[in-house]
């Protein structure tokens, strides 16, 4: 009974000391009129911001060869699920591809940056030879419905196989660990049932000679044998897989010279920070050549990394590594990058924090609250929100400030 009191008081201490830094912190105003423009980008969800990526498409239509499209993805649950996309052509040389909302739940801050090229820098680009292909929201009902999986619970970023053996995978790490990474049962108490979470993972830690990397790979890098659990990548290619075989293989075939790939996402890394992340495989010498245009602006809140360093982990059906091979196996015009925004930090009580929402988000979807006791599983879906598409003003101006270097940065690569 002492060891619950305890973990209660420290949960409740917890939710006060965060509760204490909301109310006392007052968001920086924007530095100027245009940042200011910059916070309108973020939509309050799917709808809205669907509607605007099409009004922004439609809008920069200006040639024979650009279009604007949406491709239905069947539900059993709902019939207005669209992935929607834009190429704007100009017979030129290099070819970007910007894509949001693998992840559902991730995909607000990256259709603000989708609005940020729409509207500033597509001319730009298409300027300096570069063709432009946009993707908004590769997963519609994650980003409807605030999961970070589809529909049935598949994680996309780990369902993009290039090998169809890599859907039967072993995870030992994950079984080993099921019983920590799927509780069973409504949530009662969000902070007991966190602090429980967060117990059980310094448990298994120190348990494991103080090395927390049979969790990461366990909990993060994938696994196919259970549906209702974490990170489940599916047993055969989503719907997603063929929409980028069929519109973007066809473009990518094109004789360019050189390709790249952004996909975004939220979560991982230092918060506010903007992590570049490259794949199993990249091409060396387009990768440094993005690298000297990226380089040096760590003060700036970009860093690029490798899945095998710190803080970050390698994964398996990783869209980067797919999309390589939609033309020829490894195709070394096509760098593909992941752009991830840190929103907690690297921390170890971060880190801990945002596996435990994660956790307590799968476990309330499959283990619903009672109708009177709604409340935790309300928490948890604010908790799991915030973890990805945080409201906080200082935290957007981050996103938008480095997107905003990024691009200014790629207009001038390979000049």
């Amino acid at each position: 009974m002492q060891m619950i009191t305890t973990v209660r008081m420290m949960a409740w201490l917890m939710a006060l000391a965060s509760l204490v830094c909301a109310c006392t912190r007052s968001p920086p105003a924007p530095a100027s009129t245009q940042e200011a423009r910059w916070l309108t980008y973020f939509p309050s969800g799917y709808e809205e911001s669907r509607k605007h990526f099409r009004e922004n498409c439609r809008r920069q239509l200006a040639s024979p060869d650009d279009f604007c499209r949406s491709f239905p993805v069947p539900s059993p649950t709902d019939k207005d699920l669209t992935i929607d996309y834009g190429f704007f052509g100009r017979g030129n040389d290099r070819l970007i591809v910007i894509q949001s909302g693998i992840h559902g739940s991730e995909a607000i801050p990256g259709a603000a940056v989708q609005e940020l090229v729409l509207k500033e820098y597509l001319s730009r680009l298409l300027d300096r030879h570069f063709d432009v292909f946009l993707i908004h929201a590769l997963n519609p009902y994650g980003f409807k419905y605030v999961r970070r999986t589809d529909e049935f619970n598949v994680n996309l970023n780990r369902n993009f196989a290039t090998d169809a053996r890599d859907y039967g995978k072993q995870n030992p790490d994950y079984e080993r660990l099921r019983g920590l990474f799927e509780p069973a049962g409504p949530v009662h108490d969000v902070g007991f049932s966190a602090m429980g979470i967060h117990a059980r993972f310094i448990g298994h830690v120190i348990g494991d000679g103080f090395n927390a990397t049979p969790l990461t790979i366990g909990l993060d890098s994938g696994q196919y044998l259970h549906p209702k659990g974490m990170n489940y990548g599916g047993q055969a290619p989503a719907q997603q897989v063929s929409f980028l075989r069929s519109t973007l293989g066809p473009v990518m075939a094109r004789p360019y010279r050189k390709i790249l790939f952004l996909d975004f996402h939220t979560g991982l890394g230092k918060n506010g920070e903007l992590a570049i992340i490259e794949g199993i495989h990249p091409p060396r010498e387009l990768l440094s050549e993005f690298a000297q245009l990226m380089g040096r602006h760590e003060q700036d809140g970009i860093v690029i990394h490798s899945g095998s360093d710190a803080g970050f982990f390698p994964t398996s059906g990783d869209v980067i590594d797919f999309v390589p091979s939609l033309v020829s196996r490894s195709d070394p015009r096509v760098l593909a990058l992941t752009m991830e925004y840190g929103t907690m930090g690297i921390d170890t009580f971060s880190q801990l924090r945002s596996a435990s929402r994660m956790i307590l988000e799968n476990r309330a979807h499959f283990y619903p609250c009672a109708k009177n006791d709604g409340a935790p599983c309300t928490e948890i879906r604010e908790d799991f929100r915030t973890l990805f598409s945080p409201p906080d003003q200082a935290w957007r101006l981050k996103v938008m400030r480095e997107a905003n270097l990024a691009f200014s940065r790629l207009l001038d690569w390979d000049r």
